[in-house]
């Protein structure tokens, strides 16, 4: 019967169903409408029986009145008390006549026997039995009247047996129509539970689910429509997953949820962004084969890539030996600056724990320069008409690169002016740093290396960090 839910009312708990089966509610529906329309016959034809009866019992009843007064007038014109009282008992004696009278003018009582009322009195209402009256007459004179007492014990014999018989056909009926409406209802429900425990399915991401498609009636046409859209569905995340891994998530979902509007153009927003690259690449590579190059560039954007999406950014592009992140761009992220911060600092403590193992392996050392920034920029597809790249561009994200290549090993450099922000500074260790000119500004940018993150931000990012390399790159 499915999941129950409690109602209380005056003091009284109640359990009711969530759910009802359709075939509990189809074979109560059908056993409904047949036990109504059973009733509603039953109680036409019981009507018609007792009519019939009724009109059987008057004509008989008439009848055999009007044979007693056409019997008797001769008798009491002679005043032959006993062939009256012969002739009454007689027909008192016959079948339903529970008594038979014959009255002078005046009322009384020339002869009678059984059960008769008395004078003009007519029996009780609700008595078993009907009492017919008729003059009796000779040529135009009134001699009487004539008496007789049926019994209405047969009538209501019959209308109980016809009852009994309707209600025991209605019973028969209902139950066997409710059986037959519940197995009915559970076989068309059965394709219903599929489609639902399918559409669950679906719904937790098995988009390979597919339901049979035999059946050649509605529920055959639903099935194969299901079928489609979980086709489709499945190609769709298929699609995603593979577009995921050349973008970001985020810029995936964006994608596929505005294929109708893929053009050239963007957005303005404010947001942050991080460039890093691999300090002394060159002669790095000159020392390595290129599969450990290869290996080695995958292995560090690798850690990137869960820095990135442990602080709710994306990767925009990867250049070379070097990597471009995006805060608040995708999703929306009132953090950003500090998620932009705070992702430079863990590469930079990653690399360092890295080096460790690496001097220790007897390899040499790997360093990141990394320059942050925050502000206005442009969002949305950048390139040509037949090849586009979701990107963001803009003062603030060539100022960050302009750090990143101002920035030494190890070091992470940002305006002072996003240092002190106030969604920043108390969560920072940054210390002054040089003016950087910058082409294309009067000024020179005041700039600040930040060092470490507070304590307490220092501490989840430390647990971060082992948990990454204690994972790898599954982690």
């Amino acid at each position: 019967m499915g999941s129950f839910f409690t109602r209380v009312r005056s003091g009284v708990v109640f359990r009711l169903p969530r759910h009802i089966p359709v075939a509990y509610k189809l074979g109560a529906i059908i056993s409904l409408l047949l036990v109504g329309s059973m009733a509603l016959v039953g109680a036409v034809i019981l009507e018609q029986q007792r009519a019939l009866l009724r009109t059987q019992m008057d004509a008989f009843g008439h009848s055999t009145v009007m044979q007693l007064a056409e019997s008797s007038k001769e008798l009491v014109l002679a005043d032959d008390g006993l062939a009256l009282e012969a002739l009454i008992v007689n027909l008192v004696g016959s079948g339903a006549v529970l008594g038979a009278a014959v009255q002078d003018r005046s009322g009384r009582v020339l002869a009678r026997s059984g059960r008769v009322p008395a004078g003009t009195q007519a029996v009780a209402p609700g008595a078993d039995a009907a009492v017919y009256r008729e003059a009796i007459r000779f040529r135009e004179m009134t001699l009487g009247t004539a008496v007789v007492t049926l019994s209405q014990a047969g009538e209501r014999r019959a209308v109980a047996a016809t009852l009994r018989t309707i209600l025991f056909t209605t019973l028969a009926v209902s139950l066997l129509g409710g059986a037959a409406a519940f197995a009915l209802g559970r076989h068309l429900s059965r394709p219903l539970h599929r489609l639902v425990d399918a559409t669950r399915a679906i719904g937790a991401g098995a988009y390979h689910h597919r339901l049979p498609e035999a059946r050649r009636d509605e529920l055959g046409h639903l099935m194969r429509a299901f079928n489609h859209m979980a086709r489709g569905l499945q190609e769709k995340s298929q699609v995603e997953g593979a577009l995921s891994r050349y973008v970001s998530d985020g810029v995936a979902r964006e994608i596929l949820n505005n294929l109708d509007r893929l053009g050239l153009g963007g957005r303005q927003v404010e947001a942050s962004v991080v460039f890093a690259d691999m300090a002394g690449f060159t002669r790095l590579a000159e020392t390595l084969p290129p599969d450990q190059v290869a290996g080695l560039l995958n292995t560090y954007f690798t850690h990137v890539s869960h820095i990135a999406r442990h602080y709710r950014g994306s990767i925009d592009k990867f250049m070379g030996d070097g990597v471009m992140l995006v805060f608040g761009v995708t999703e929306d992220d009132p953090d950003h600056r500090f998620h932009a911060i705070a992702s430079g600092v863990m590469l930079q403590s990653l690399v360092a724990r890295l080096n460790r193992s690496r001097q220790a392996a007897g390899e040499p050392p790997v360093q990141f320069r990394v320059g942050v920034n925050s502000g206005p920029m442009l969002a949305g597809n950048m390139g040509a008409e037949d090849r586009l790249q979701y990107t963001v561009v803009g003062d603030a994200v060539n100022l960050a690169a302009r750090l990143m290549a101002a920035a030494g090993p190890g070091e992470v450099l940002a305006p002072r002016e996003l240092c002190r922000h106030a969604d920043v500074r108390h969560r920072v260790r940054a210390q002054a740093h040089r003016d950087i000119p910058v082409r294309g500004k009067a000024e020179p940018v005041p700039t600040c290396c930040v060092a470490d993150l507070a304590p307490s931000c220092r501490q989840a990012m430390e647990a971060r960090l082992t948990r990454l390399l204690g994972e790898g790159t599954a982690a």
